[in-house]
This record gives C-alpha cells, sequence and structure tokens, in this order.
C-alpha cells in the first residue's frame, strides 16, 4: 500500500500463528534474557502464572511480524519511527495461537520528506481464547505512490 491508501478507521487482520518452545528459547537466546520464567518450567510453576509464558518483547515481535506477513507495505515501507502506549494486558503462554488486529488511526505528510507520509497504526494481539494479550501504536515512514 502506499501512503495515500491508508484510510484511518480501516481494520486489518493477520494470519495465526502459535507460540513455540522453540519461539521462546530462540527469543532468549538471541536477546540474551534467559529469565527463569521463560526458560525453567520448575520455576514458572512456583509463580503466579503456574507456567513458562513468552517474554513480553518476543509478543511485540511476533505481534509486529504477523502484520508483516501481509505484506501491507512491501515495497513501500520505508522505516520504523517508533512505538508508543505498549501494554501487556496478559500472558502469552507457550502453545497460544495468537493473531494480529491493527488500524490505521493517523495519516500525515511527511516535513522532512516529500516523497513519504507518516502512518499511525494501532496494533491488537489476540490470542485463540480471543483475549486481547498486547497493544501498541507504531509509527512508519511510507512512501507516497509516483507521480
Amino acid at each position: 500500500m502506499w501512503f495515500e491508501d491508508f484510510v484511518p478507521g480501516r481494520w486489518y487482520y493477520s494470519p495465526t500463528r502459535t507460540i513455540s518452545e522453540s519461539d521462546v528459547l530462540t527469543f532468549g537466546g538471541i536477546t540474551g534474557d534467559l529469565y527463569e520464567l521463560h526458560t525453567s518450567e520448575a520455576y514458572a510453576k512456583t509463580t503466579i502464572f503456574g507456567t513458562r509464558i513468552a517474554h513480553g518483547m518476543l509478543g511485540l515481535s511476533v505481534m509486529h511480524g504477523l502484520q508483516t506477513r501481509t505484506s501491507h507495505t512491501l515495497g513501500t515501507g520505508i522505516a520504523l519511527i517508533g512505538w508508543e502506549r505498549v501494554r501487556h494486558m496478559a500472558p502469552i503462554f507457550l502453545g497460544d495461537t495468537v493473531q494480529t488486529f491493527w488500524q490505521t488511526t493517523e495519516t500525515r505528510e511527511s516535513r522532512s520528506r516529500p516523497d513519504a507520509g507518516i502512518v499511525v497504526e494501532k496494533l491488537e494481539l489476540f490470542n485463540q481464547r480471543d483475549e486481547r494479550v498486547l497493544e501498541g501504536e507504531v509509527a512508519l515512514l511510507i512512501s507516497k505512490r509516483p507521480r
């Protein structure tokens, strides 16, 4: 989608993905976040969750990754400018199947790039029980349609 194609208020959705033990261990290895809540079932059983959960930042990465699987900015996306208002509402358990829903909330011209605009989207990640587990707003720099 080009900048001009984004309509505030329009909703979109991604395919689904099941969070696996491999996802959690790989993310922990890449980031160095090997906290026992994610890596030790014995420890996790002593917590309020009763079992291991996915990293919060893994959830954010998966939420964004599921959105990119739709290719809605393929060839037009220039940069991810930033995240705001990220909130974790519920844990993501190993074995949960998640899906991203998002809405364009704002579009505006770029002051520094006349060939691009800024698109703000609110993303929400839901599990298979239809529980919203994560949300946040992302600002993207998107190319305008060539003249």
